[in-house]
């Protein structure tokens, strides 16, 4: 019997953390009996340019945490310089937390990415993956493709019976620009700190 600490992380650019992260990272606690679920927010990404600094990132997914159940940050990707890899990411954890196993917290977009990233044999040795489905998603395609996942890399990848919110980071940054209630998209207090700080409206 594996008697290790079961570890989520649910990685983004958090820009700006919202419900729909926080309800993703809850219901895969729950769900999987995980330990606690790391929020890992990435540094500043070459591909991104409406990105808030890192502190502030910092600052809303330290909101999000206190306000959520099993949640903890994990800010090493943000204090490296340059743009990490999940692989680099995941050597690390495990070096910081060996009586760790890790589950990474993906939606089917990224499903059907996976074998985009670098070194992802690497990666799938050294991370479980928990895939959340979205609302919309063709159901059978997920199937078909975790069921390939496994049959060529023997890999397993786990899916959420709960589907995750429709809720994007572009969308609530497009409504902070107009000046538009984020009543059910945001925590109240991160709303507020958006505001006293002055992001996404310039």
């Amino acid at each position: 019997m594996d008697t290790r600490r079961k570890t989520g992380i649910l990685g983004g650019s958090f820009n700006p953390p919202h419900l729909g992260h926080l309800q993703i990272a809850e219901a895969v606690y729950r769900e999987f009996g995980l330990s606690e679920v790391l929020l890992l927010p990435l540094g500043t990404p070459p591909h991104k340019r409406d990105i808030a600094p890192k502190e502030a990132r910092r600052e809303m997914c330290r909101m999000l945490v206190q306000a959520g159940e099993g949640l903890a940050l994990c800010t090493m990707e943000l204090e490296r310089e340059g743009y990490t890899y999940t692989v680099d990411t995941l050597s690390a954890l495990h070096k910081a937390y060996p009586e760790r196993v890790f589950y990474y917290i993906i939606g089917t977009d990224t499903l059907f990415q996976l074998e985009s990233w670098r070194n992802f044999r690497e990666v799938f040795r050294q991370t479980e993956f928990v895939c959340v489905p979205r609302p919309g998603d063709a159901r059978e395609a997920v199937l078909n493709k975790i069921r390939a996942m496994r049959r060529d890399y023997q890999k397993e990848i786990l899916l959420a019976s709960a589907a995750g919110p429709d809720i994007s980071s572009t969308e609530v940054r497009e409504r902070i620009a107009r000046g538009q209630s984020t009543e059910g998209l945001l925590l109240p207090e991160v709303r507020s700190y958006i505001d006293q700080e002055r992001l996404y409206v310039d």
